[in-house]
């Protein structure tokens, strides 16, 4: 069997702050989905109820969904008080 091949060096430095880039636009898009369902579900009153209510319900799943893949998926950059 071969060795398998290697790729350019990486910096361990760089690998990080795209890490922390991800886990920030993570971050930014559920704080996102969560206030657009809040504002159908709260603001606006021309849809009709149960459009508004499904919509609002969905964005508020798929905020909460990033929320968790987003603790799952970065728990090395996670901050934590220092016990």
């Amino acid at each position: 069997m071969s060795p398998l091949p290697q790729g350019p060096c990486v910096d361990e430095g760089e690998i990080q702050a795209t890490r922390l880039k991800q886990r920030r636009r993570i971050g930014i898009l559920a704080l996102f989905l969560i206030a657009a369902g809040l504002a159908f579900l709260l603001l606006l009153d021309r849809i009709p109820t149960p459009m508004r209510l499904l919509t609002a319900f969905v964005d508020l799943v798929a905020g909460a969904g990033l929320l968790v893949l987003r603790r799952q998926k970065f728990p090395d950059l996670r901050k934590t008080s220092p016990r």
